[in-house]
């Protein structure tokens, strides 16, 4: 984005010829008059974007469902928006007919009239943040919404593929060569692309298996209209014919497509499956070796597979050298190896996840159920004697699906993922597969992948009992509570703004001796905080970008260290009690608010208030170390919430004039909260809106949003609800900080974050759990508070915990021991995404307090991604602890949705909120 940002500035102006789209008289900037291109020499082709973004950037304006409107709320100006749609249509200018007309290239883009450099910079920010600045790699899943998927939902499914819109994509822009290897091939409009690419003199080849080699087949329609087809054999063995198994496409010098599914109607919707799109030249080495990979199948030379290999990258069958490359990563496990295997069936790998397991390494197995027959024997015992856990995905067998995955994920940063299964006949018989991705862009779909479809499958036991996956996981998950955000008063040159002392009752400080170093003070806080009843807290100390600590509160790295390593011994010492946590409170209220960072042992020294530097460097910087960081927003100040002042240090105000403010200071804090003005389309006018030479527009804010909800799609999850008083809640007598008592009335009042900063940010796309956090700022950590974060994990270590944080399975509740369990779909738990066709799901939720046993009233919230309002939909009065009750969670149009519940114990006046499930309505 940085890049971009460079380059922009450079670019100049050069009239082009206009193609006779509309040109409403709309926003268009200064910088983008009718005929202005992207760069200097007119030349789309010349910017200097990554691939990755060049193709979401097309991807995005070449959209059918996505009109002027769309664009617009993505931050597209207005002309650019309308007149790129307009070309869309085509000269009838109706969507869907047949003279519609597709983007080939950002050139194509450029030509349209009042789309320039303010366009493209929206474009790439509504489209490119995917790509992480020059992104190598880029992820394509099918990921059915259903879980036994019938003939109904595979239709919804064909028609929406993303697999088939990308490959479609990629052939669609081929300019010169199109190569392609599958093992079968059904889908029409792949076809259909294919035929595009030959008719314009692009040369394609298909090498198919041989079994496709029959009246009727996709294969035999291309080779008779002309295509370079051959049907390819793999390598005999007695009685066994080997296949040509492989599944990837290469695209002129520039791009390579690999990964486990077939280009048939199932292969491409309702069959979990993955592929990678590799953005290299020719010379690239994984590249190189898929073409001498192609070469040999479509000269017959088996033997000469193996040969193409690269050490430590690619393995390629028949040979037997994708074992090695598959046994090396396995040896590399020192926490856990997570394997999805259609055929998990050749001993020698087996045996190798047997060891793994057996040396303390968590194995995970997840097959497809109608093969548990075939993951049976010694080695599979052994892995189940050391710990090892297996189950089985449900598939509908009559539709044909699968759970189609070929791969392994070791430790959560290295997979192994290709066409071939872990069987005999594909490593020495078949045209296979097997390449090894190191980068986190890669790896990290995967490891989301694989939590969505552990989830999603059941045991053994589970399976024969007739238990669903929420039973299943209710059974087998626990609640922790804890605190996430945490001070200290560090000594030892470093500071935090935490007390060394305590309040009596009558509210005055007593000193109290944490430790004189940083590593003392945390032991010590970490003590107390166990010692309170909390199953974990993390500490956070204050860090800015400024590089001398005595400037404010400020902690150094080195005095981290200390910290980190006090949270480890802490833990150890505890012994499965409790978990200490390292983590940190990033930038300052006057530039951006506050975030806490946790999931990583680097201190984040980022200029302060660079939101985009933290977000775009610092968090993809800690993942290419094998980290994954995760983000909370801290206390929220979104709206003001005395609306006859205008004073205060809230975020957003709108129908008033910044210059208004009766502290100028005060303008310069606005619209910045979690780095809002470090993302277009805000960041670009916002100097405006504080000189007082514009209004401040809603709907651009909500466009900047949503761009901040992309950077941020991989890393927030956590946002604190409830107030939490740190410095005023000194005192070891716990107290609920939500509640207020007024001195003259008696008249007590609750507030809380939920219906105003959580539900806003919800409504932009931003997928977070809330928090009841503490921010402690005396020496009574654990104490003086009855809120806390509620975890839901399936083991008391930091790995766990913050692994459930990442999945936002978390609560906030006032209540210390309040344990809610909710799931929708009887297999997606809170902090998870549903897909449903119809208007109707299904959940159930279940409340467990020993202090509290019933008379529980509940309420279901529900609101519209991109939607105006969150909103009540049921209530449940009088519910009982300790029993299930069903709630109908209806969605009233396709598109995104959010459910959560809003829980209150009418005689103690406390409240708790869970995380929302998403619900994405396909029909």
């Amino acid at each position: 984005m940085r890049v971009l940002t460079r380059l922009l500035p450079l670019l100049a102006l050069v009239a082009l010829l206009p193609t006779g789209c509309d040109e409403p008289a709309d926003d268009a900037p200064a910088t983008d008059a009718a005929d202005d291109p992207f760069s200097p020499d007119g030349k789309a082709d010349s910017l200097g974007l990554d691939p990755c973004t060049q193709a979401n950037v097309l991807a995005r304006v070449n959209r059918l469902d996505l009109d002027a409107e769309g664009l617009k709320a993505d931050g597209v100006h207005g002309r650019a928006a309308q007149n790129l749609v307009t070309f869309r249509a085509g000269l009838d200018g109706v969507v869907g007919t047949g003279d519609d007309r597709r983007f080939r290239d950002l050139q194509a883009v450029d030509d349209v009239p009042w789309v320039g450099p303010a366009a493209l910079r929206q474009l790439v920010a509504a489209a490119g943040s995917q790509c992480r600045g020059a992104q190598r790699f880029e992820v394509v899943l099918t990921a059915p919404y259903c879980d036994v998927c019938d003939a109904d939902d595979k239709a919804v499914l064909v028609a929406r593929s993303p697999m088939t819109h990308r490959v479609v994509e990629l052939i669609d822009g081929a300019r010169e060569t199109v190569d392609v290897a599958q093992f079968t091939f059904s889908v029409k409009a792949i076809e259909e692309a294919l035929q595009r690419a030959h008719a314009r003199g692009v040369k394609v080849r298909v090498a198919i298996d041989a079994g496709q080699d029959r009246d009727g087949s996709v294969a035999r329609r291309l080779r008779d209209a002309g295509l370079a087809v051959r049907f390819v054999r793999g390598k005999h063995n007695g009685s066994y014919a080997g296949l040509q198994h492989a599944k990837f496409l290469l695209v002129d010098d520039t791009t390579l497509l690999t990964g486990s599914n077939n280009w048939s109607s199932t292969g491409t919707s309702i069959n979990e499956e993955s592929a990678v799109v590799v953005h290299a030249d020719k010379a690239d080495p994984l590249r190189a070796g898929f073409a001498c990979h192609f070469e040999a199948m479509w000269a017959d030379r088996p033997d000469d597979a193996a040969a193409c290999s690269v050490d430590g990258l690619v393995g390629f069958t028949p040979g037997g050298g994708a074992i090695d490359l598959i046994e090396d990563a396995l040896a590399e496990a020192t926490t856990r190896v997570d394997v999805l295997m259609h055929h998990l069936v050749f001993d020698t790998l087996q045996k190798r996840l047997a060891q793994a397991a057996e040396r303390g390494v968590r194995v995970r197995i997840v097959v497809n159920a109608e093969d548990r027959d075939e993951l049976r024997g010694r080695y599979v015992d052994r892995i189940v004697a050391a710990g090892g856990q297996i189950r089985y995905k449900q598939t509908n067998a009559e539709a044909y699906q699968l759970m189609h995955h070929k791969l392994v994920i070791v430790d959560d940063r290295v997979l192994v993922n290709g066409s071939g299964n872990w069987s005999g006949s594909a490593f020495f018989n078949n045209y296979e597969n097997y390449v090894r991705y190191d980068d986190p862009a890669a790896v990290e779909p995967f490891v989301d992948l694989y939590a969505r479809l552990w989830q999603w499958s059941l045991t053994a036991d589970s399976l024969d009992a007739g238990l669903t996956a929420a039973q299943q996981d209710a059974a087998r998950t626990n609640t922790y509570f804890g605190n996430l955000h945490a001070h200290i008063h560090a000594g030892g040159g470093a500071l935090d703004d935490g007390h060394p002392e305590v309040l009596d009752d009558h509210g005055n400080p007593e000193h109290v001796e944490v430790g004189e170093t940083p590593a003392k003070a945390a032991r010590f806080a970490f003590g107390v905080a166990q010692a309170s009843g909390m199953d974990f807290m993390a500490l956070s100390p204050h860090v800015t970008g400024a590089d001398d600590p005595n400037a404010e509160a400020n902690m150094t790295p080195d005095a981290y260290a200390e910290i980190v390593g006090a949270a480890e011994a802490a833990t150890l010492a505890a012994n499965g009690t409790f978990v200490a946590i390292p983590a940190m409170e990033w930038s300052t209220n006057s530039a951006g608010n506050h975030v806490n960072v946790m999931g990583t042992r680097t201190l984040a020294k980022v200029e302060t208030g660079a939101f985009d530097r933290l977000y775009d460097e610092f968090v993809k910087d800690r993942r290419a170390e094998g980290e994954r960081p995760v983000v909370m927003f801290n206390h929220p100040r979104t709206f003001r919430h005395n609306e006859e002042f205008l004073n205060g240090s809230w975020d957003q105000i709108f129908g008033v004039r910044l210059s208004d403010l009766p502290k100028a200071s005060e303008a310069k804090k606005k619209f910045n909260d979690y780095g809002l003005d470090d993302y277009a389309p805000l960041r670009d006018v916002l100097e405006g809106w504080i000189a007082g030479t514009a209004m401040p527009d809603e709907a651009l804010v909500s466009a900047t949003l949503r761009n901040v909800a992309a950077a941020t799609s991989d890393t927030a999850r956590l946002m604190e609800v409830t107030v939490a008083r740190g410095t005023e809640l000194g005192g070891h007598t716990p107290v609920n900080p939500s509640l207020s008592v007024d001195p003259e009335t008696g008249e007590v009042s609750r507030f809380v974050k939920t219906h105003s900063d959580w539900d806003h940010y919800l409504l932009h796309g931003f997928r977070l759990a809330p928090a009841a956090n503490h921010d402690n700022h005396r020496a009574n950590w654990g104490y003086g508070h009855t809120t806390r974060t509620a975890v839901q994990a399936e083991a008391l270590t930091e790995e766990a915990l913050l692994g459930a944080v990442r999945e936002a399975r978390a609560y906030a509740t006032e209540d210390p021991n309040l344990e809610i369990a909710f799931y929708a779909g009887d297999r997606v738990p809170m902090g998870g995404r549903l897909g449903v066709r119809g208007a109707r799901a299904t959940g159930v939720f279940r409340l467990v307090d020993p202090d509290a046993p019933g008379d529980w009233v509940v309420t279901v919230w529900r609101g519209e991604v991109g939607g105006k309002a969150v909103e009540a939909v049921a209530t449940f009065d009088g519910v009982p602890g300790g029993d299930w009750q069903g709630v109908a969670l209806d969605v009233p149009a396709v598109g995104g949705w959010f459910f959560y519940l809003e829980v209150w114990q009418k005689e103690t006046d406390v409240m708790a909120w869970t995380a929302p499930v998403w619900v994405e309505r396909v029909e």
